[in-house]
């Protein structure tokens, strides 16, 4: 079965506690297309659409904003508590600002908010999956070196990650790298 954003988003503040709402969506936004690229499955079941301030997992905003109660928590797996871990290590330390102007500059986002009309606003898991795999090779081995991805055990998507990586000839994408493609999109 497969979870809700309301999980993910849960998962999220417990490693973040102090992050805010777009944080969160943010975060959710790379949660889905990591795991598309690695397990070619979605994450959550819920559709992640292309706002003005960059992606949103539109039901879970609607549902917060209006204090609806979540649906039922279901337990996360060890492939979405990796993917989880991997995306809070490698955008964790940025703030909501600077997730909006990063997912400003990516393909998945512009591709919806640059076309003719909004009226159908959700970024497809095809354009996730494929602006994601282009990326694969700058997985940031050192977070997973000094431990910083999870609290216990490495997932086996996270380490097909990895494996694919220390195989990679790409740059490491560390935090000096985001901020260059923050820069260059502000």
């Amino acid at each position: 079965m497969m979870v809700s954003a309301h999980d993910i988003a849960r998962e999220l503040r417990r490693r973040l506690p102090a992050a805010g709402v777009v944080k969160i969506h943010k975060l959710l936004y790379y949660c889905q297309g990591w795991h598309l690229t690695w397990s070619g499955q979605p994450l959550f079941r819920e559709p992640v659409e292309a706002w003005a301030n960059g992606p949103v997992v539109a039901d879970l905003w609607h549902d917060e904003d209006k204090g609806r109660p979540a649906p039922a928590m279901t337990d996360l797996n060890e492939e979405a508590l990796g993917t989880v871990g991997y995306v809070v290590a490698r955008y964790g330390q940025l703030s909501g600002k600077d997730l909006i102007h990063l997912t400003h500059g990516e393909t998945p986002w512009m591709n919806v908010s640059q076309s003719d009309s909004w009226s159908s606003p959700e970024i497809s898991h095809a354009d996730l999956a494929m602006f994601f795999s282009r990326d694969d090779d700058r997985v940031r081995l050192d977070a997973v070196l000094d431990g910083a991805l999870r609290d216990d055990a490495q997932s086996p998507v996270l380490d097909a990650a990895l494996e694919r990586a220390a195989k990679s000839v790409g740059t490491v994408d560390d935090p000096a790298e985001i901020q260059r493609r923050l820069h260059a999109h502000s």
